[in-house]
C-alpha cells in the first residue's frame, strides 16, 4: 500500500503590532522576546514603523517584518494596501503593543464586519469584548512596560523580561568611526521628543564643556535638526557628527563603549538605556517619565516645564554624579 507525500501542518501565524517608532520598539523588546518564547515554532510577523524596521529585521524574534506604510495616518491608498495584505493571511493571534487609534484601525482593516462579533477574536489589546482583551481602567496610569506585562498576562504569557540587546553583537561585523572608541566619549542625541528641543546653544555649550574635560562629544540619531548640528560644530569643532549616519545597531555598539549619553525623550535614549549606558534624559511637560520614561539602573532624568529651563551646568553635574 502506498501513501501520498506527508503533509506538514501549517505553523501558527502570529501578528505583533508595534508601529509607533523606535521610542516604542526598544522598550517593547522584552515583551517581544516573551511573545517569541511563548510561541516557539510559530511564524511571527511584526508590523513596524519604517524608522524601526531595519533594526527589527535583525532581531531574533520575528520571521518577517512588514512596514506600516500608513505611518499612522488616514491615507486611503496605504490603508487599502495594508488591508489587502492583512486579509491575505490567517492570524492565529494578534498582539497590539501600540494601543493607539492607528492600531485600532488595523483591527477593523483585518476583521471588518466580523469585528462586530468580537468574543472569539484572538486580539490581545484594549478592544473590549475580544478573547484576550486587556481593559483594566487603571492602565492609562501605568508605565508602558508594566501595561504590556499586564496585557500579556491576560494572554497567558506570565513574564516580560527587560529589553535584551546582546544579539546586536552578532549583527555588526565591521564598524569604522572617525575617533578612537578607546578614548572617553559621550553620546549626544539632540533629536526632540514629543515636546520642544533643548536650545541649540545649550547643546553647543555642552559639547564644548565635554571636550574641555577630555571627553569626545559624539552626535547620533536620526532627524537631528540641522541648526543643532551646525551650532555644536561652531561651539566645538572637535565634536563628531554621526547623526543620520550610524545605524541603530551601530548606535548600540557606541552605547556599550560610551561614558554616557545625553538626550531628550526620544528613541535613542531608550536604546542607550537598554544597552546599559549611563543615560541622562531631558524632559519637559510634553511627556511624563512615570508613564513612558527610560528604565534601567543607570538612567537619570532632569525635568522642567520647558527644556530651556535646564542649564548646561545642571546637566554636567548630573553626569558627574553618575560616574
Amino acid at each position: 500500500m502506498t501513501t501520498g507525500p506527508e503533509i506538514t501542518p501549517a505553523r501558527p501565524r502570529i501578528l505583533v503590532i508595534c508601529a509607533a517608532g523606535l521610542e516604542r520598539f526598544v522598550p517593547a523588546l522584552g515583551a517581544m522576546g516573551a511573545i517569541r518564547a511563548h510561541h516557539e515554532g510559530s511564524e511571527i510577523i511584526l508590523l513596524a514603523a519604517r524608522a524601526a524596521s531595519a533594526f527589527a529585521a535583525t532581531a531574533p524574534y520575528f520571521d518577517d517584518v512588514w512596514i506600516d506604510e500608513t505611518d499612522g495616518r488616514l491615507s486611503i491608498q496605504p490603508l487599502l494596501a495594508l488591508r489587502r495584505r492583512l486579509r491575505a493571511q490567517t492570524f492565529d493571534r494578534v498582539y497590539d503593543l501600540d494601543g493607539t487609534p492607528a492600531s485600532r484601525r488595523i483591527f477593523w482593516l483585518l476583521y471588518g464586519r466580523r469585528g462586530l462579533s468580537k468574543p472569539t477574536l484572538p486580539w490581545s489589546g484594549d478592544i473590549a469584548g475580544t478573547a484576550l482583551a486587556y481593559t483594566d481602567p487603571r492602565r492609562a496610569a501605568m508605565h508602558t512596560v508594566d501595561r504590556w506585562a499586564a496585557q500579556l498576562k491576560v494572554a497567558g504569557i506570565a513574564a516580560v523580561l527587560r529589553p535584551d540587546l546582546s544579539w546586536v553583537a552578532r549583527q555588526v561585523t565591521s564598524f569604522a568611526v572617525p575617533f578612537r572608541m578607546a578614548d572617553p566619549f559621550v553620546l549626544l542625541a539632540p533629536a526632540p521628543g514629543p515636546g520642544e528641543s533643548w536650545p541649540a546653544s545649550r547643546w553647543g555649550e555642552l559639547a564644548a564643556d565635554l571636550h574641555a574635560g577630555r571627553q569626545v562629544p559624539v552626535v547620533i540619531g536620526a532627524n537631528v535638526p540641522g541648526e543643532i548640528v551646525r551650532t555644536i560644530g561652531e561651539f566645538c569643532p572637535n565634536a563628531i557628527d554621526l547623526s543620520g549616519r550610524a545605524t541603530v545597531n551601530e548606535m548600540v555598539f557606541l552605547a556599550w563603549a560610551a561614558n554616557a549619553a545625553v538626550g531628550a525623550d526620544n528613541g535613542v535614549m531608550h536604546l542607550t538605556a537598554a544597552a546599559g549606558c549611563r543615560t541622562l534624559v531631558l524632559y519637559d511637560g510634553a511627556s511624563d517619565p512615570a508613564l513612558v520614561g527610560q528604565r534601567g539602573n543607570r538612567v537619570s532624568i532632569l525635568r522642567r516645564p520647558r527644556l530651556a529651563e535646564i542649564p548646561v551646568g545642571e546637566v554636567l553635574i548630573a553626569l558627574a554624579a553618575g560616574k
